[in-house]
């Protein structure tokens, strides 16, 4: 009777081992829990919040991630055929970093961030409109 208990304690447990790695598995890994698409970055905190920009103007986006550190994100910006990639390191977690681009074209814009495998961890998506005026 007390093998019994100590085996059937015994895969209790190990089986209890094996959903908490597989827990561990899922929740692994940079994840992307706040960002913002703006006009500029200071303080850290992103500034005037749009999803629409135009020609000549820079564009943030501010994010905040968790689960790292991490060798690096990489940060596109496109348009059409046009794409705009950059690496930004992540050195904790949490995580707030920064990208901007001057856009260079009307139209469409999508931003998106991915991890160094390729795995898309934020999208989104925002408008640029024909030429800013001159001061």
């Amino acid at each position: 009777m007390t093998k019994k208990l100590v085996l059937s304690t015994i895969v209790f447990l190990l089986a209890g081992l094996i959903v908490l790695q597989a827990q561990e598995k899922q929740t692994k890994g940079l994840k992307v829990i706040d960002a913002k698409l703006g006009k500029d970055v200071q303080n850290k905190k992103i500034v005037d919040t749009t999803s629409t920009f135009t020609v000549n103007e820079k564009a943030y986006l501010w994010m905040r991630l968790t689960g790292g550190p991490a060798d690096s994100i990489t940060v596109t910006w496109k348009t059409g055929d046009q794409s705009y990639p950059t690496k930004l390191n992540v050195g904790g977690s949490p995580w707030r970093t920064w990208s901007y681009k001057t856009i260079d074209a009307a139209g469409s814009w999508t931003v998106t961030v991915t991890d160094a495998e390729g795995t898309v961890l934020k999208e989104m998506k925002f408008e640029a409109t024909g030429e800013k005026p001159k001061q």
